[in-house]
């Protein structure tokens, strides 16, 4: 199956995330995704603007497995726990970075779930039994957690600084989680112990944190605190790489396409030869006329050449893609990543994509809007035997995290605000201010196996960036 995900990643980029989840019976699994996205014609964007180099670039994406799923009480408690892999690969360095990266990524997956669930409870009769949970699985999780420390070697220094590392992690993602729910709780009435509960764990935590030395906010020091967000953004980076996958990204293709090229070629010089052959064998006595006619058609075989080759490619394209990239984990292949983009026009876009678009094809409405098409598509194929047989872990699937940035779409965008004139209710000329948006409008089609579904999202952008997304 597949998901999605989306939201602002930051001022001048938004974020899908894709998860592509494989089938546990089936050898191989195969999912599509093309996404149209309708640009609005006062951005100046079409194929000549637009180039498909400029679109990777603003396009990127990062491919990594799906994160396993453990309650946090799970994490510590069962036979498959993600501790126990922890404990288990003391013996080996190398393992032993790669089970601590995977259980801070797991850890803050599945404390961002438990305080989602508090969060989103209507019930508030649950809320304080969730809560108490909560505070009692999370010290469950970091004291089991932080035992691990007295089973190191002491003159172990990398190891003991890798268990830092995730230390250090999975307590800053304690406390952004917690805090998220102090947040949403404190004004709520009868809850008193509840958040009394929550900011002692919180206390506690700082403290923790001081004690070991760890990066901690501190109110009115900038300076500190601008460290911490840089500190803590490379420590992400640090304990996901567990999840990423390695790639290897080439143009799709290249040997059929060199070859169509190669016929291109071939078959224009094979007409200009029969046209010289034939001028030859009837025009033999007008030689002054047989050479300005040759050098005309030679002059013609370079476009015809052209032609061909363009000619072949047009019926290449459905068939391959710009882009191939090969997914793999420690050198075995687990899967295949194919990219195309094209500025299509809007009768290529099917009905339904066009209902999602909210609009009809009414010649009125389409001359007034004059939008220009994108079609990004691609092919995910998964090897779910290879996936399956890597780790300790079963992986469900893949992630696709997509970021289109709009930076280079702002650059023709007019002042983000104008001034209106109008008149109040005493008749008097008021000047107010209107916020000017561009809406990017994007519509998503998942097709796998015989399923088809489709999502679409509103981006309003103006120049200073991102205004919302929906």
């Amino acid at each position: 199956m597949i998901e999605i995900q989306t939201k602002i990643h930051d001022k001048f980029s938004v974020e899908f995330k894709v998860g592509f989840s494989g089938r546990e019976d089936a050898k191989m699994d195969y999912f599509d995704v093309n996404s149209w996205i309708f640009i609005p014609n006062g951005l100046y964007i079409n194929k000549n603007t637009y180039s498909k180099d400029r679109f990777y670039t603003d396009m990127k994406s990062n491919i990594r497995l799906i994160t396993p799923s453990f309650s946090l009480r799970q994490m510590v408690e069962g036979d498959d726990a993600p501790i126990k892999h922890v404990i288990n690969s003391l013996d080996n360095i190398n393992e032993f970075e790669f089970q601590m990266k995977l259980f801070g990524s797991i850890f803050k997956s599945s404390i961002r779930d438990a305080s989602s669930d508090i969060i989103n409870e209507k019930n508030q009769d649950n809320l304080s039994r969730k809560c108490s949970d909560y505070i009692y699985d999370l010290r469950l999780v970091l004291q089991s957690y932080r035992r691990i420390h007295n089973m190191i070697d002491p003159k172990n220094e990398t190891m003991l600084a890798k268990f830092r590392f995730t230390d250090e992690f999975i307590s800053h993602q304690m406390q952004i989680q917690t805090m998220k729910v102090l947040k949403a709780l404190q004004h709520l009435e009868g809850l008193r112990d509840t958040t009394n509960a929550l900011i002692d764990t919180l206390k506690e935590e700082t403290e923790y944190k001081i004690s070991k030395g760890y990066s901690h906010v501190i109110i009115n020091d900038d300076a500190n605190n601008r460290k911490l967000v840089n500190h803590h953004s490379k420590l992400k980076k640090y304990i996901e790489s567990a999840l990423y996958l390695n790639v290897n990204t080439t143009q799709d293709g290249q040997a059929v396409k060199q070859i169509s090229f190669s016929l291109a070629a071939g078959l224009a010089m094979m007409v200009y030869l029969l046209i010289t052959t034939l001028f030859q064998k009837y025009l033999g006595n007008y030689p002054n006329l047989i050479f300005f006619i040759l050098v005309i058609f030679y002059i013609l075989k370079d476009r015809i050449k052209e032609l061909t080759r363009w000619m072949f490619a047009y019926q290449l394209k459905d068939k391959y893609y710009d882009n191939k990239t090969v997914i793999s984990i420690k050198d075995n292949k687990v899967g295949i990543l194919k990219e195309g983009m094209d500025f299509i026009s809007e009768d290529k876009v099917p009905d339904d994509a066009m209902k999602l678009r909210r609009r009809t094809r009414l010649e009125v409405e389409n001359k007034l809007l004059d939008e220009k098409i994108i079609l990004y598509r691609k092919r995910v194929e998964i090897d779910n035997v290879t996936l399956h047989n890597q780790y300790d872990y079963e992986f469900k699937g893949i992630n696709d995290i997509i970021r289109y940035h709009v930076n280079y779409l702002t650059k023709k965008m007019d002042n983000p605000e104008t001034l209106i004139d109008c008149l109040d209710e005493q008749g008097n000329v008021q000047t107010v201010k209107a916020e000017r948006i561009y809406t990017l409008h994007f519509v998503l089609q998942f097709k796998w196996e015989d399923q088809v579904e489709y999502r679409d999202f509103h981006v309003n952008v103006n120049r200073n960036g991102i205004v919302d997304i929906s």
